[in-house]
């Protein structure tokens, strides 16, 4: 007999009758068990059997399934919730970060200098020093030069849209005044011509190139390193943003056993979607569409690793001016960002993908990319019967939006895939972040609006974007629960459950794995996190560790080990 039917038909006659042909291989007590079921219980216990949630209820009720080789878990007042399901993040990239030097908060060349130098001294083995996490437009290749040693150095923005070379990388590259800048990308230069070390969006595609690539080895160490970082964070399911290159690690970690996280692996919509860096190109023809097809005959989908969805890069970001807008920026009327895609390109190759049976996500920050991409989804529908699977298409980060758009998620059927973590410059009551200043009052009040969105009856889920931000949902939680009204702009302001509720089951639909995982329901995976404190008594904060979590019924991290 299948576990799912014995536990169904256990549940229907109660848990006593339960505890008599069956008891629990993992007991979880004295917790506050937030099932995310739509019901907005709260229970104390929650009892696992094999790989399936088997019930959720009482400490009472569940200790009535303790058998003799039970597993006790004392939670000890905290937070017991599906296993964070992260819909968006990079994470090789993110792992990578992991062995690099910290750049946040670095703004200037002398202290910029100091961590090139203390790294350099620290890894004298290493030919290039990569770091990541700045966040300033005024440094320039010469601030660092001297600190490196020699050495080409990189750092990759903490946006990811944009990285810092020093002189000896950019002479590596063969950067000069004559290199013209990529489609969609700029080198930006000084008054000569000259590049000062900032490449902005796919021109960091140019410095990729001669970066040397990872071994196996160092994929595979990398690869640890972020699922011991993603346990941690009580992070069981991603979605990855990457290549074929990803995929085809995935697969051989599965196959060795050392895949420990549930991964939807999408690929960027490029001819070439091998790297996970950022697209060098946005033609795509049926031509191209077969090599992604054959990925996906080649990939069988399993409950650890899936295909099946595409990542396709509409625009850029708000501080470097490539979001796309509907109209000008406030502070440089010249420009209204850009868009890698023409409309009616895109619907074509978006009606192109759904009609073949793909799930796309799209980047639309600006309030622009937004309209371009709800009106290619909307195309879509029109022009094509609904796949098999139905459509569950998303658009990512959502910084601004015209409020006309709201109602159109739940019209279409499109998930709002934000991060609440990017939102924190909305919560500044003297607003000094650069979004205020770059696209002025209401455009900037308007930005992710996860609220307006889910009480329009649309679907809303959340991600990190990591490294970008953090997998540790606190500080996201605490940007969504505290966040600052912006009058006469409707209240964003969301609960825990709403929160928890985004990183969980509606995460899980919008990437069709709500079937198997994203609520503590009877006959899920036992997909699990109990978290060190009762979240859903605060509003998050810098850090919200996991004491214990689980995958598929397994102890995969314990804080105190």
């Amino acid at each position: 007999m299948k576990i799912h039917s014995l536990i169904v038909l256990s549940l229907m006659v109660g848990t006593a009758g339960l505890a008599q042909s069956r008891s629990a291989d993992t007991l979880i007590l004295h917790g506050n068990v937030y099932a995310a079921d739509g019901t907005g219980r709260h229970a104390q216990a929650l009892a696992i059997s094999g790989d399936r949630i088997m019930a959720v209820g009482s400490d009472a009720k569940m200790s009535a399934l303790r058998g003799p080789a039970t597993k006790i878990i004392d939670a000890k007042g905290g937070a017991v919730t599906p296993g964070i399901i992260d819909t968006h993040v990079h994470f090789l990239m993110g792992a990578s970060t992991l062995d690099q030097f910290d750049a946040t908060g670095a703004n200037t060349g002398a202290e910029i200098s100091r961590r090139v130098k203390a790294f350099g001294e620290a890894h004298p083995d290493r030919p290039w020093l990569l770091g990541f996490g700045y966040f300033s437009d005024s440094l320039t290749a010469k601030d660092f030069d001297a600190a490196s040693g020699g050495r080409p150095v990189v750092i990759r923005a903490g946006d990811g849209h944009s990285m810092l070379a020093n002189s000896k990388a950019l002479a590596m590259a063969g950067l000069t005044a004559a290199t013209p800048d990529p489609e969609g990308g700029r080198i930006v230069r000084d008054a000569a011509g000259n590049p000062t070390g900032h490449l902005l969006e796919t021109a960091q595609g140019l410095m990729a190139k001669v970066v040397p690539p990872l071994t196996e080895a160092d994929n595979m160490r990398l690869l640890a390193l972020g699922t011991e970082a993603a346990y941690k964070a009580g992070v069981t399911s991603i979605v990855n943003v990457g290549g074929t290159d990803d995929l085809a690690l995935f697969e051989r970690a599965h196959a060795a056993g050392k895949l420990g996280l549930r991964i939807y692996s999408a690929l960027w919509l490029t001819k070439d979607s091998t790297s996970a860096e950022l697209p060098q190109s946005f033609d795509f023809n049926r031509a191209d569409l077969a090599k992604f097809d054959a990925v996906r005959k080649a990939h069988k989908d399993d409950p650890m690793l899936r295909a099946g969805i595409v990542k396709i890069m509409l625009d850029g970001v708000i501080e470097s001016h490539t979001a796309s807008m509907l109209s000008p920026y406030t502070d440089d009327a010249s420009t209204s960002g850009h868009a890698n895609y023409k409309p009616e390109e895109l619907a074509r190759i978006i009606t192109m993908m759904d009609a073949d049976g793909w799930q796309v996500m799209t980047h639309g920050l600006g309030d622009r990319a937004v309209r371009i991409a709800l009106d290619a989804y909307e195309a879509a529908e029109k022009a094509n019967p609904a796949p098999a699977r139905g459509r569950r298409h998303k658009i990512e980060h959502i910084e601004s939006i015209d409020p006309v758009e709201v109602p159109r998620f739940a019209k279409l059927g499109v998930t709002a895939s934000m991060q609440p973590d990017h939102a924190g410059g909305m919560n500044d009551p003297k607003m000094e972040a650069r979004r205020w200043k770059y696209i002025g009052y209401e455009r900037s009040a308007w930005g992710f609006p996860w609220k307006s969105i889910k009480n329009a009856g649309g679907r809303v889920a959340f991600g990190s974007d990591w490294p970008v931000a953090p997998l540790d949902i606190g500080p996201g939680m605490e940007v969504a629960t505290m966040r600052i009204p912006h009058k006469p702009i409707p209240d964003q302001k969301l609960t825990v459950d709403e929160v928890i509720d985004g990183y969980t089951r509606d995460a899980a639909y919008s990437i069709f794995a709500d079937k198997d995982v994203g609520t503590l329901e009877p006959g899920k995976r036992a997909d699990v996190v109990i978290f060190r404190d009762d979240i859903f008594k605060g509003h998050g904060g810098p850090s919200l560790p996991s004491a214990y979590t689980f995958v598929d019924g397994k102890l995969v991290y314990e804080a105190n080990k």
